[in-house]
């Protein structure tokens, strides 16, 4: 948001009910007041950021990599396929590497902001992965994110300054989530299916 639009936002809502109070009295003018207001929550709800996630990575750093999964890992094919990944030419031991899960939840638990429930199947999910790619010669680190993915990485990315984002899905290509990270990322992206 750029500095000069809350002044603009306000003049447009409090002119039209200006005039609608000057026109047609209080009645219009309340009328069109609560119309505008309808309408900038729904342009709100409506807008989608735009806004680079993270930081360019510098190449003169050492590689870190922040692994998003909303499953655990646990079968062999799967560890297998996420250790190549992160490998991929290079030695583990010099890569941080952080895995992140979102703390998924069901419309009524967010409506009533019971987040417990996910946050504890979240963990449940990371430990089963962390020991599962410790197994394979993988030592990460874990984190539990917003139940939204992309807000997620944000978030995480504001702390741990990773150089490239892996996501791993499991029968979603075209997720709607790695468009946004392939578009707003500054570091690196691979989107892993594990199917």
């Amino acid at each position: 948001m750029k500095s000069w639009h809350p002044p603009l936002i306000l003049i447009a809502l409090i002119v039209p009910a200006a005039i609608g109070f000057a026109l047609g009295g209080p009645g219009l003018g309340i009328s069109i007041a609560g119309l505008s207001l309808v309408a900038l929550a729904v342009v709100a709800m409506l807008v989608i950021p735009r806004d680079p996630i993270g930081h360019t990575p510098d190449p003169a750093r050492a590689r870190r990599l922040l692994v998003v999964t909303t499953f655990p890992i646990e079968d062999a094919r799967a560890i297998q396929r996420v250790a190549d990944e992160v490998r991929l030419g290079f030695d583990e031991n010099d890569s941080e590497i952080r895995l992140l899960t979102p703390a998924a939840n069901t419309f009524l638990r967010r409506w009533a902001t019971d987040l417990e429930n996910a946050r504890d199947r979240a963990q449940r999910d990371l430990v089963v992965s962390v020991a599962s790619l410790t197994l394979a010669g993988v030592d990460t680190t874990a984190s539990v994110g917003d139940e939204d993915l992309v807000q997620a990485v944000e978030d995480e990315l504001a702390t741990f300054d990773a150089t490239e984002v892996f996501l791993l899905t499991r029968g979603d290509p075209d997720s709607e989530a790695a468009a946004q990270l392939r578009d707003r990322l500054l570091p690196s992206f691979h989107h892993v299916d594990l199917r």
